[in-house]
């Protein structure tokens, strides 16, 4: 068996698992959870004591909540490879997807922008960040590595991942690191600001003031987070542009000795997300206003997920670009930033813009 035959095996047998490529690198690493029992955690109080992938929504509720695939199984697609183990695992009956349709027109999204930016002149909140689905009508299960192999060609820059807790079967190639260890440091960014790739828009002073305020407003965030956490040195790099795919950003990167936060690192992952580049500021009263005004529920989509303590690093990127994966569909979620200066039309493109990472590879099939 090779390598993403694996992959798929695990899809058709329904089993728990994670499979994952890190940015600049060729390996995959497959990970499979022998027993069909989800293990729901506590990110804040319990990350630095678990081994595994994480998958956590972007607001823990009754049905989407944090979890934990276990390494029962754990393979490496640059090692040669004996999949007996795998093959003895017992498949899991395939239970009855609900889809609650949320699709919205390009005309209720304009009035969906058109609210948020009221809300901002009322002073509720800075920014918040609407987002919408697509919806795909076909089955696509027996297609997932494909499109997880053209992904992991596609974009070398990007975290792609699959992932299946049974219920939520999820792909997806993010950009953005939420909180990730590189040896003895801890590194995240704000990454806000979306253009089509061009030479032109790779250059920083061609970028628009509600665009620089955008990423600003990210940046200043992620400052306040790290002084509440008296985080006085650390290094900032930016703002910059950063090319992701067919899309260009503009970023901040961050990185701080990891020894200054030791233990409350999952109480770091959890005041950064959900970032204000998924959420909007302040926090609490932007999600308020996304959960009561986005007609879909978000479930893992600007969530984060990766890899915990597997070759003794911390990987946790934000669920950006993604889809989840239903028998008979594909819902691809995809978000803007709204500020007061937005324009309704323009982030609707900004949305399609963002779709088209996984399009562009769904209509190379």
């Amino acid at each position: 068996m090779r390598f993403l035959e694996a992959v798929q095996y695990c899809i058709d047998r329904n089993l728990i698992f994670a499979a994952y490529r890190l940015p600049h690198s060729d390996a995959v690493r497959l990970i499979v959870q022998k027993n069909n029992t989800l293990r729901k955690i506590d990110v804040a109080s319990q990350l630095s004591e678990l081994r595994g992938f994480v998958v956590s929504p972007f607001k823990e509720c009754e049905q989407n909540n944090s979890y934990i695939i276990e390494p029962h199984l754990n393979y490496i697609s640059t090692d040669y490879i004996d999949f007996n183990d795998l093959l003895e695992l017992p498949e899991t009956p395939l239970s009855e997807a609900f889809f609650d349709n949320g699709v919205v027109s390009k005309l209720d999204f304009t009035r969906q922008v058109e609210s948020i930016q009221h809300a901002i002149e009322e002073q509720q909140f800075e920014k918040a960040v609407l987002s919408r689905i697509k919806v795909l009508e076909r089955n696509y299960r027996s297609k997932l590595t494909q499109i997880f192999q053209i992904l992991i060609s596609s974009y070398p820059n990007a975290f792609i991942y699959i992932f299946n807790i049974q219920e939520q079967l999820w792909i997806g190639a993010t950009p953005e690191p939420l909180l990730c260890t590189n040896k003895n440091e801890l590194e995240t960014v704000s990454l806000a600001g979306t253009r089509q790739f061009s030479a032109d828009n790779l250059n920083l002073n061609n970028w628009s003031r509600k665009e620089r305020i955008e990423q600003q407003l990210v940046t200043c965030y992620i400052e306040k987070i790290l002084d509440k956490f008296d985080v006085l040195k650390y290094q900032k790099v930016g703002p910059y542009t950063k090319k992701a795919g067919n899309l260009v950003h503009l970023r901040t990167d961050f990185s701080l000795k990891y020894n200054r936060i030791g233990s409350l690192t999952g109480q770091l992952v959890m005041e950064l997300h959900p970032t204000s580049a998924v959420c909007g500021l302040p926090k609490q009263p932007a999600m308020d206003f996304i959960l009561k005004t986005e007609k879909h529920n978000r479930k893992y989509y600007s969530g984060f997920l990766g890899p915990v303590n597997i070759d003794e690093r911390l990987l946790l990127y934000v669920n950006l670009r993604c889809m989840q994966v239903l028998p008979d569909r594909l819902v691809l979620y995809v978000g803007a930033g709204i500020t007061p200066d937005s324009n309704p039309a323009d982030e609707w493109d900004e949305t399609e813009l963002k779709a088209d990472t996984l399009l562009s590879v769904i209509h190379k099939m």
